[in-house]
């Protein structure tokens, strides 16, 4: 038999979904060389497949004890740490991959998406030094060294470094105004600046650079253009909901949490309930057994795709949030929830007259926003992420001017971001129910 062939008739039958053809090819090659790197490898994947990744974890690190040099398989060990809730074991596997090769792009990418949630930083920090000086010209290196260097709270060289980034050119990055945000926040405003003016003196027309701009100069703005939303949203809808993981993001469940208790007081759910906003879903499945009819609405399709495949939404509409709560509805809602859908809204006013219409006498709307912690500040301010803050004195003023009642506040931490938490609350307002008088 010959080792190497038997082994592609294995991998070309894994790749075409015939996992008991494969499974004959591994095991042939295996038991020809009971050692075999590639075939303990490529059998790991096939045991993953098969819904058995503790064999899988074994099997691939038995093949990389015989090939330690083995870049792909120490990515996909990395994939299937990251699926069992090993986040550290993970990020480990995929450090090991770029250390091995420092090019290879998948890795780096999930790197990036799972550094903010690590807790082991401090000693990835020293070996994403040294691929930065092996290879100075590697800008993933570059990103994830400067984000290291930024959890670990060496703010001027996490900006240094961050800054290197920028010199690689926008076409290297698929969002080429994340660095300008992140400088932002690390006191590099002007160099922030000049990147986006940049950007935005090449393609004048990108409403997206047009906004972002503007946050971090600290424009006066009402509220983000749906085109930015949209996009934005859109362009990580395949990744989000891993990524505000890895961000400790709460804020679907402490909404979830004020819904279930007031279900429970009212005994029984809430028949028309709409979540604007809704992302991906992440609050409808906590809040799906308390409602009878449960309508998601959302700006970005892509999001929309993934909310869909819940299957816990009864109707799902891509629209504008304050054009929808206006339109010639088929019905009010006896609940609405939008879980940091408003951080995209700084002037609050035509979004409480648009809900006041849409909910029934009596509905209510359980909100979270980002807290503006300023007793002397504006209603509202953009932040340089783009994203808005409120002030909970403002939240109530409008609310009660557009015929609402502002019930209650609960002050909380909603995710974390560059570290540090992001302080939010979660707020209910109520229509009143004139028709009890």
């Amino acid at each position: 038999m010959e080792v190497d062939a038997r082994l592609q008739e294995g991998i070309n039958a894994h790749r075409s979904g015939n996992l008991e053809a494969a499974l004959a090819a591994y095991k042939d090659v295996l038991t020809n060389d009971p050692d075999h790197a590639d075939g303990l490898h490529f059998l790991g994947l096939l045991h993953f497949d098969a819904g058995k990744p503790d064999n899988a974890v074994t099997l691939i690190r038995k093949s990389l004890d015989q090939n330690s040099r083995n870049a792909a398989a120490y990515n996909n060990l990395g994939n299937i740490l990251k699926l069992s809730e090993k986040q550290d074991e993970a990020l480990e596997a995929y450090v090991r991959a770029v250390e091995i090769e420092p090019r290879h792009e998948e890795a780096w990418n999930n790197i990036n998406l799972m550094l903010e949630g690590a807790t082991n930083n401090d000693d990835l920090l020293p070996i994403l030094k040294e691929i930065v000086r092996l290879d100075p010209d590697n800008p993933n290196a570059w990103h994830n060294y400067g984000m290291s260097l930024m959890l670990s709270g060496h703010r001027d060289e996490a900006a240094d470094a961050l800054e290197r980034c920028l010199e690689f050119g926008a076409d290297v990055w698929s969002d080429p105004i994340w660095h300008a945000r992140v400088l932002c926040a690390l006191g590099r405003r002007d160099r922030a600046v000049e990147h986006l003016e940049s950007l935005l003196k090449a393609d004048p027309d990108n409403t997206i650079v047009r906004y972002q701009l503007a946050a971090v100069r600290g424009d006066d703005l009402d509220q983000a253009p749906e085109d930015y939303v949209k996009t934005h949203f859109d362009s990580f809808s395949d990744s989000f909901d891993e990524v505000l993981k890895n961000l400790g993001y709460r804020a679907p469940e402490l909404v979830a949490e004020e819904v279930v208790r007031l279900a429970e007081t009212r005994q029984g759910p809430f028949p028309d309930v709409v979540d604007l906003g809704c992302g991906t879903g992440l609050c409808g499945p906590l809040i799906r057994a308390r409602c009878g009819k449960l309508t998601g609405i959302d700006l970005s399709p892509g999001m929309l795709r993934k909310a869909a495949a819940l299957e816990v939404y009864d109707f799902l509409l891509e629209v504008e949030l304050v054009g929808f709560l206006n339109s010639d509805l088929p019905t009010q809602f006896d609940l609405a929830v939008c879980v940091d859908t408003l951080c995209y809204i700084g002037d609050l006013t035509p979004f409480m007259e648009a809900l006041c219409r849409a909910l029934k006498p009596g509905g209510l709307l359980v909100a979270s926003v980002e807290h503006l912690d300023e007793a002397d500040g504006p209603d509202y301010r953009v932040d340089a992420t783009g994203r808005y803050l409120h002030n909970p004195a403002y939240l109530k003023r409008s609310a009660e001017a557009a015929g609402l009642s502002y019930e209650a506040e609960k002050f909380v931490a909603l995710r974390q971001e560059l570290g540090k938490d992001v302080q939010g609350l979660v707020f209910r307002l109520s229509k009143p129910d004139t028709t009890s008088t």
